[in-house]
């Protein structure tokens, strides 16, 4: 609430101030006349004005190590083979940044193994590592885990900070420290910078962010100048170093030459947006080339021949403008549209330039996403809902057609660029769960450019009152301070946390701080619980112990960095969803009998088999009974099956379940048979009742939890092939 009446009107509106410095003790500031806080705090303006953004970053630092209750610990899954890459360099000292581009990884993909350089973003893990390095070259050692856990707070505030930077430059201070705090607290975010994300996103959006600010200060220039070139040598460089960290790279990518070709196409061309376009460009070009996962191969990309074509493009309207007379140069929009069109029609045909995968078209179409059960199956890469949007960007969505409109009716290139990116990115997040971390910076921005603008009225309305009440006049605010009011007492409730009165619905919270006050991840098991979930941990406590050095372990891809990572143990497929062929084929080994899927498993030499299944036991009667929860196996067998079956197995799902419960003939599959809880019909009631595993070929050798004493389980079966038997 401070923050908020902080920012209202005018207020925090000052001019630049110059400062004179004569020995050690004089300073003089040359400020705007006076006003009400300029009375309070001594007319030290500036000193406002940061003391409120040391504020909004205190406060997304707060609200983004939350989790620490729990311990340090990494969230989710890829973090953790970001932190795997990122301890193989630091072991090595500064050499392990050379060697990485060696490494082949025979603890996963099994048997063939993993070439982790061509097969991931060093972007991150290497950042991770020149800290740490830094450090220790100074004699300050640090836990790598612990370094590895705070780094996504770090690049969170980061973040927040050049949201601020970028809405002050559009919209002046009010706008920057409102759209600093909307994104301090916005919930998209929080979830992908909080303390043990340790992954793309949370390095990468702070260097869109950053790219994006210098370039739009570099096309502000009038001329070439030295200047320009280093604002476009900076956002080229760390537009680089994002498309060295995350696939989500190719939007800012094609974004920035696409936008410079659309100022020359509505009459808004000059010979700096050129410069600044060919300078950003060239330099991310040579960055993304030198990674091996992208390699040279993806200068025919369409990311990178569209950002070429735009230049190619501009270049015709620089030549248009020093040598085609200025009657002429009103068709030349039109004429390059067409040969654009027409040359990137021909070069596609031709196959000179390779289009997105399937899985980067879903972004834009969302259709496409069908054909792809792979990433269909994972919960973020899903079409989001009008809740989820609302959950992910939070109420100063509100706000955003208001920007929109301001943005419109000024239309600067400040406006028009992000007046697009907020529309992009908003569409984006719509088809693409995900890419709500994409969308949240500009909305932050878009929203604080439109509450800054509502208060600016609001603080001209209240120096109008405070002045006639001196001359002895009643002049009533009105209703014009009724929408400013309404707005902030909302977005203040929002923020209150479900349990003390917040916006809470059903379980379900908009609050931030709920969002951020979160376990990760292996601490509550992938369950939404706030609170300890211990059965993964055990689990894989217990294979790092007990299972023989060279034991295979085959589980579900979603585990696969856990069991590889912390386990220390062999998988056949994991998250990086290398080889869907391979995938498929461990998932036809699930959806088949014990004896199909005993010769999968021996081609892979498997000694184990993890499962997880979730469980919420209760009294009934008397009778211990329980239902099956869906956060584990029990619900994911049918994205088994339609992988499998994409891959070319003979699984037929609808053999499986009716209207997803599933038949008799999905309890036969090995699977089904190894989940422990079994459907029974009491009277009309279906429950799920525990009954020991009953294999021929599998023996059960681990359980994290005895029958209804958890609600999450991780069972291990030992593979008993029949020469064993014998």
């Amino acid at each position: 609430m401070l923050v908020f009446i902080l920012i209202l009107g005018d207020w925090l509106k000052f001019k630049l101030f110059s400062v004179k410095i004569e020995g050690d003790t004089y300073v003089r500031f040359s400020l705007r006349s006076v006003s009400f806080i300029r009375h309070k705090l001594g007319g030290r303006e500036v000193f406002l004005e940061v003391g409120i953004l040391m504020l909004i970053l205190s406060i997304a630092f707060i609200v983004r190590v939350l989790p620490i209750r729990w311990g340090v610990a990494l969230s989710e899954f890829d973090p953790w083979v970001q932190f795997k890459e990122a301890k193989f360099v630091i072991d090595r000292g500064w050499g392990g940044f050379a060697e990485f581009f060696e490494w082949r990884d025979t603890k996963s993909w099994y048997p063939e193994g993993r070439d982790m350089a061509k097969t991931a973003f060093p972007g991150l893990p290497f950042s991770m590592a020149f800290i740490y390095n830094l450090f220790a070259t100074a004699g300050v050692r640090m836990d790598p885990l612990e370094l590895a856990s705070l780094l996504p707070v770090v690049y969170g505030v980061v973040s927040v900070l050049a949201v601020y930077l970028i809405g002050r430059d559009m919209g002046g201070v009010p706008a920057g420290l409102a759209a600093g705090l909307f994104l301090a607290v916005n919930s998209a975010h929080i979830g992908r910078t909080h303390l043990g994300w340790f992954d793309d996103e949370s390095f990468s959006i702070p260097l869109m962010l950053i790219g994006f600010l210098l370039f739009m200060r570099a096309i502000r220039e009038d001329k070439i100048t030295v200047r320009m070139a280093v604002y476009s040598l900076f956002a080229g460089l760390s537009l680089g170093l994002m498309a060295a960290s995350w696939g989500a790279h190719k939007f800012p990518l094609a974004f920035i030459p696409l936008f410079s070709l659309f100022l020359a196409l509505i009459g808004r061309y000059r010979t700096p947006i050129l410069a600044s376009t060919a300078i950003t460009y060239i330099v991310y070009t040579l960055i993304a080339i030198s990674v091996p996962k992208l390699s040279t191969g993806y200068l025919f990309s369409f990311t990178l021949f569209s950002g070429l074509l735009a230049i190619v493009l501009l270049a015709l309207f620089e030549i248009a403008k020093r040598y085609f007379p200025e009657n002429y140069r009103i068709l030349l929009p039109f004429g390059i549209v067409a040969a654009g069109v027409v040359g990137l029609a021909v070069i596609i045909l031709l196959r000179t330039v390779r289009l997105p995968s399937i899985k980067f078209l879903s972004v834009v179409i969302p259709g496409l996403r069908d054909l792809l059960p792979i990433v269909e199956s994972v919960a973020e890469n899903q079409i989001s809902t009008w809740a989820s949007l609302l959950l992910d960007l939070g109420l100063p969505l509100l706000l955003v057609p208001m920007g929109v409109y301001l943005m419109l009716r000024r239309r600067r290139d400040y406006d028009l660029f992000m007046l697009l990116f907020t529309v992009l990115s908003i569409y984006f997040a719509s088809s693409m769960v995900r890419l709500s971390i994409l969308a949240a910076p500009a909305v932050a921005v878009t929203a604080g450019f439109g509450f800054a603008m509502f208060f600016e009225n609001f603080g001209r309305m209240l120096a109008l009152q405070i002045k006639a009440k001196r001359r002895g006049a009643s002049t009533p605010l009105g209703y014009g301070i009724v929408p400013p009011l309404l707005i902030l007492l909302l977005l203040a409730y929002s923020m209150i946390p479900a349990a003390y009165g917040g916006l809470g619905i059903r379980g379900v919270s908009i609050s931030p701080i709920d969002q951020g006050y979160q376990p990760v991840t292996i601490y509550a098991s992938s369950v939404p619980v706030r609170g300890y979930e211990e059965s993964w941990m055990r689990a894989l406590t217990w294979m790092r112990d007990n299972l023989p050095p060279d034991a295979v372990v085959a589980a579900w891809w979603d585990y696969g960095y856990w069991i590889t990572i912390i386990g220390n143990k062999t998988t056949l497929i994991d998250n990086a969803t290398l080889n869907t062929t391979k995938i498929g084929e461990i998932a036809y080994a699930f959806m088949s009998n014990e004896t199909t899927a005993l010769g999968i498993f021996r081609k892979y030499d498997v000694t184990h088999v993890a499962i997880f299944v979730t469980h919420q036991p209760f009294n009934q009667g008397g009778r211990v009974l329980g239902r099956l929860l869906g956060f584990g196996e029990e619900s994911k067998w049918i994205w088994m099956a339609r992988i499998a079956a994409q891959v070319g197995y003979p699984v037929d799902e609808n053999e499986l379940h009716r209207n997803f419960v599933p038949t008799d003939a999905f309890w036969e599959t090995l699977l089904g048979k190894m989940i422990p809880f079994k459907p029974q019909q009491i009277g009309t009631v279906i429950y799920h009742v525990y009954q020991q595993p009953q294999l021929e070929n599998f023996r059960l050798v681990y359980s994290s939890s005895p029958p209804y004493q958890a609600i999450s389980y991780v069972y291990i079966y030992e593979v008993i092939y029949p020469e064993e038997l014998g």
